[in-house]
């Protein structure tokens, strides 16, 4: 076949949206600013201090915590404080659930669950241990993996689920289940349930911190990346990162001539980075190993610079992914999605829509009047701004004409048929659409319920 005759799949857009705009170099072209420093380092820890300032003054430290600074003893009344909202006997279901096969999950089941919980295990005063994770981990309301959909036809929306966390995810341990095999934790970004396997705990918070606060470190740039496997050393093996996370480098004098040493089959580092990895040992406490990560992988050594041009280039590269709800499906919701870019240049946000649009710190613009007056707020806004409606956010690209453009990992949107009527056109993933696009409900269009642009600097 020649290349004159050769067919290509055309994409599929949603409405006023064309080929070319599925690329990030468009949008970049079009911000004369794109490459200027936002903030620099420095900067940047400062905004990060404030943050956690803030959002322990609003009374909502669980959703953004220094865990540097997380006491060390805790009092009964304080932990079931944190439980209640998502993890307390209140916020356990009453009503019907199902579970991954559409059934109905039975009550004896449920109270299985909630005996788990282990309430009366809880002592007067709490000696607080510190972790690392080792592997990615799902972060659950109670210890249990069963899933609790709202109805048969919505088992991708598990309300059990909170988020997902990384290996290399420092961790506060508060509580273990009746039958140990969850611990509940809080973590900088959330609190909840995780295998108790996944934990390596540490002597102390410093050999948390020592680990991981070094100077000499990579950010993971892609979507996802994962270490090399080694069929020798089964624990350094295919562990998997994501968009934003920071992986400690070994020291030049600390890399061997192959992981393990002295193994003619063993992998050398040639064409690899030497990472520091934890790891359990047999008694679950933290031992540092070394694994290696191809240097082919979207990697970055240190934070990339913080400017409008990395932000949209960033977003581009999860463009398509399935959403998912809390991290199911090892993928990303729409405030992780905006949280994984922000992590890539160094800027720590709360990990929900609510507490990132009124938590973070940083330049708030509200949206009020007309669709004209809301066109003028957005013609003011920069490409890469974060853009906050009630429970979903979207990433601000720009203007081409009359339109204005976003990227999200969204549900969908409206259109009107040939008879008039209201079609919901479903996504469930990373897309790019305009914002005068009704909603799926087809009530009001995106922005006319716009509530707020964040600018985080």
């Amino acid at each position: 076949m020649s290349a004159e005759s050769r067919v290509y799949q055309t994409p599929v857009l949603a409405p006023k949206v064309e080929g070319y705009m599925l690329e990030s170099g468009f949008w970049i072209g079009l911000a004369a600013d794109a490459g200027d420093l936002i903030l620099n380092q420095t900067e940047i820890a400062e905004l990060n201090r404030r943050s956690f300032q803030r959002m322990k003054e609003m009374g909502w430290q669980e959703a953004l915590y220094n865990l540097e600074d997380y006491p060390e003893i805790i009092t009964r009344e304080e932990l079931l404080e944190t439980m209640v909202r998502y993890s307390g006997k209140k916020a356990f279901p009453g009503e019907k659930r199902y579970n991954q096969w559409g059934e109905e999950i039975s009550t004896a089941e449920k109270e299985q669950i909630l005996s788990r919980v282990n309430f009366s295990g809880i002592p007067e005063k709490i000696r607080v241990r510190f972790g690392i994770l080792v592997e990615g981990q799902d972060v659950r309301a109670f210890p249990t993996e069963t899933v609790f959909a709202p109805s048969p036809a919505q088992t991708d929306m598990d309300l059990f689920q909170l988020t997902r966390l990384s290996a290399n995810t420092p961790v506060a341990v508060l509580h273990r289940s009746s039958d140990g095999k969850w611990s509940y934790i809080q973590s900088t970004i959330y609190r909840g349930w995780v295998k108790t396997k996944s934990i390596a705990l540490a002597k102390d918070r410093e050999q948390v911190f020592d680990f991981l606060n070094t100077d000499r470190f990579l950010v993971v740039t892609g979507s996802w990346v994962e270490t090399e496997p080694n069929p020798f050393i089964p624990e350094i093996s295919n562990i998997s990162y994501q968009m934003g996370d920071r992986l400690p480098l070994a020291d030049p004098g600390e890399i061997p001539e192959s992981i393990p040493p002295d193994n003619q089959q063993a992998q050398s580092p040639e064409g690899c980075y030497v990472i520091k990895v934890p790891v359990r040992d047999k008694e679950g406490y933290l031992k540092v190993q070394l694994a290696l990560i191809a240097r082919s992988k979207d990697l970055h050594e240190g934070y990339l610079p913080y400017t409008r041009e990395n932000l949209i280039r960033q977003a581009f590269k999860m463009l398509g992914e399935r959403y998912g709800w809390g991290g199911k499906f090892k993928r990303r919701d729409c405030s992780r999605f905006v949280l994984d870019i922000y992590r890539t240049v160094g800027v720590i946000l709360p990990r929900d829509t609510g507490t990132q649009e009124e938590g973070a710190a940083g330049k708030s613009i509200k949206f009020s009047g007309t669709a004209e007056e809301r066109e003028m707020i957005l013609a003011g806004l920069k490409p890469g701004d974060p853009l906050y409606l009630k429970g979903h956010v979207m990433i601000y690209l720009g203007r081409v004409g009359d339109n204005f453009y976003v990227i999200h990992d969204g549900s969908g949107y409206g259109v009107i048929d040939n008879q008039g009527e209201i079609k919901p056109v479903t996504v469930h993933g990373v897309f790019v659409m305009e914002l005068h696009q009704l909603l799926k409900s087809g009530r009001k269009s995106y922005l006319e319920v716009l509530t707020t642009a964040r600018q985080f600097q």
